[in-house]
């Protein structure tokens, strides 16, 4: 056993040599082609469906509407047949240039390249019916895990179980550990069993579905067999990319670690690292896809007929000539390069040395008091905010109040809705004990009352909260701030995009903001005043598109040093943190750096962690 184990990499690493060339030559151009055409064509067939609809951008409730509709549904199919047939060809023309290379015969990219094209229909069919298996075998253990979390967390709001974490919680988790291993193991199987399926369609020109019969009948009593050697394969490449990676990066901190911000010395070393880093995990994933195809082709070769498909001339157009894709390729190198270049310029102009950015206290400052409470909004104008974000909703007879879930667990341990109690029963109701004896007694504030401590103080974004449909929300908060004259002094936001509009018909003057999780389109062109994102979605482009438009960029919820960096640097206008006073300290240091420092810490966070000696004591 140990032997036939050791075989398979020896026979791998006999004819490496022979497959690294044309290995690389056709990740490159197949690489580029993917770069070039699909994801282009993608972002312009989904742009072009999203302005057919009538509208600019679409958030998250509208864009689960939207990939429902014939349209949604018609991109997600030309997406999912695109992608698998992209990621197929790939792996069949690793496959098509192992073999020539175990076989000693040279082959042109441009014939793999042409033969990929050709058998791309068979390519895309062969991988929509392995996804369907995957789905197929999902669906069981779909089912049960949204069974589980329907009868083990279906009774609270969720933020009660993640923060309690009671046993239904455990026991859910250990359910849903329970049920993706077994489903794992499943498509770890199907995808052993239709390992040879590629290898038989692209060099036995055989049909998708008899590819997949074939596969299965090779296959059949050597899963562990075949299965074992590129399971452990690929666990070497991870564990020697993340050594190397890892390695790269000690370095690098030891030495740009004593640098400082001198960007003489500094931007080159830099540049250095990256491009050794970016060379050396190149060369581990490049070696990982040739040696895998060069096991899957040995593997072929022991279970079946030696048959060659690709053989002799294969006649090319002009475009997949070897003398043109040459050409081709030395002007996609120029082209990428002088891309490159440009991005760079455009970042650099872009690059908002003193923008104005205000800070806003996530839930008030819930770090050092209890949530959308008025200790929290006491606390966030100790800290220096500019802004507190509440979340509201109303009570069974109507009141707006500060909460955040749909319930009482997680606050108060009461297993009562907000929907369910009227004002006069949830004034009573004490919320600040959860979270410290320091705050026993502390209650469930109005946005009367928050409006009352915030005038002149703080401003508020009142974000409308929807655990449940409630029509009258938007209107009542729009009539509270037009009856307080609070309009300049509060932002409103919310995830749906119709409430807002409901709202800024109560309340004309006051600024709205959509909240974003993931959008399509050009949010930056939507009818709010703001768009509100997660900090890990957001772009330079983005927020150059924004500031162009006239809307303002806000994003949420920034904690760590490196993350604000970054959301400085690219202008953002508003950054949500639960750490407000961090935030605004480093804020005012950044501030306080001249521009060429601060375009070295950019370049120096590259690499590394942010520093705070670097940037200053906090």
């Amino acid at each position: 056993m140990l032997r036939s184990f050791l075989g398979h990499f020896s026979f791998a690493g006999r004819n490496l040599g022979r497959a690294v060339r044309p290995v690389v030559a056709f990740e490159f151009w197949f690489c580029l082609i993917y770069a070039v055409v699909l994801t282009p064509a993608l972002a312009w067939l989904l742009n072009s469906l999203v302005a057919s609809s009538g509208r600019m951008a679409i958030g998250n409730y509208e864009l689960l509407s939207f990939f429902l509709s014939i349209r949604g549904i018609f991109f997600l199919l030309i997406s999912a047949s695109f992608f698998i047939g992209f990621g197929f060809a790939e792996q069949a023309g690793l496959l098509i240039a192992s073999d020539a290379a175990i076989r000693g015969r040279r082959i042109a990219v441009s014939s793999v390249l042409w033969a990929n094209l050709t058998q791309l229909p068979a390519l895309i069919r062969l991988g929509l019916l392995q996804a369907a298996g995957y789905a197929a075998a999902c669906l069981p253990f779909a089912a049960t895990g949204f069974l589980a979390y329907t009868l083990l967390l279906g009774d609270q709001d969720i933020n009660y179980y993640l923060t309690a974490r009671p046993w239904q919680w455990w026991t859910f988790l250990a359910l849903a550990g329970a049920l993706t291993v077994l489903y794992l193991s499943i498509a770890a199987w199907l995808f052993v069993r239709w390992l040879f399926a590629i290898p038989a369609l692209m060099l036995e020109n055989m049909g998708s579905v008899k590819a997949l019969r074939e596969s299965r009948r090779r296959m059949r009593g050597h899963y562990w067999q075949y299965g074992t050697p590129l399971a452990v394969w690929w666990v070497c490449v991870l564990t020697g990319s993340a050594g190397t990676a890892w390695l790269i990066m000690a370095l690098a901190g030891q030495v740009i670690g004593r640098m400082g911000l001198n960007m003489t010395t500094l931007l080159p070393i830099v540049v250095g690292f990256l491009v050794i880093g970016v060379l050396v995990e190149i060369g581990w994933f490049v070696a990982g896809k040739a040696v895998h195809s060069l096991i899957i082709i040995g593997f072929y070769r022991e279970t079946g007929p030696k048959k060659e498909r690709l053989s002799g001339e294969i006649r090319l157009p002009g475009l997949l000539s070897p003398t043109a894709l040459k050409a081709l390729g030395r002007l996609g190198v120029a082209v990428g390069l002088a891309g490159a270049a440009f991005s760079a310029v455009v970042f650099i102009e872009g690059f908002r040395f003193e923008p104005r950015i205000a800070i806003t206290a996530h839930r008030g400052s819930s770090l050092k008091a209890p949530e959308n409470t008025m200790s929290s909004l006491h606390q966030a104008v100790s800290d220096g905010a500019d802004y507190a974000e509440i979340d509201v909703q109303a009570t069974a007879d109507g009141v707006v109040v500060l909460m955040h879930d749909a319930d009482l667990m997680r606050l108060a341990g009461v297993n009562r809705k907000l929907e369910d109690i009227r004002y006069e029963e949830l004034k009573d109701i004490d919320i600040g004990s959860w979270f410290s004896r320091e705050f026993n007694g502390e209650r469930t504030a109005t946005l009367q009352e928050a409006m009352d401590f915030a005038g002149g103080r703080i401003k508020l974004n009142i974000e409308l909260k929807y655990n449940r449909a409630d029509p009258e929300l938007a209107g009542a908060v729009g009539r509270i701030i037009e009856r307080n004259g609070f309009s300049p002094e509060c932002v409103v936001s919310s995830l749906d995009q119709h409430e807002l509009r409901r709202l800024k018909e109560a309340c004309p003057d006051v600024k709205t903001g959509l909240i974003v999780f993931r959008a399509v389109g050009n949010v930056s062109r939507s009818e709010f005043d703001f768009i509100s994102i997660n900090a890990g979605r957001i772009s330079p482009g983005m927020v150059r598109d924004a500031r162009e438009n006239g809307r303002q960029i806000h994003v949420w919820t920034v904690n760590d040093m490196q993350t604000a960096l970054s959301m400085f640097e690219m202008g953002v206008d508003n950054i949500i943190t639960d750490r407000p006073a961090f935030l605004k300290d480093l804020y005012m240091h950044w501030k306080a750096m001249s521009s060429t420092e601060k375009v070295a810490l950019w370049f120096r966070n590259l690499l590394l962690e942010a520093d705070e000696e670097v940037v200053g004591k906090l």
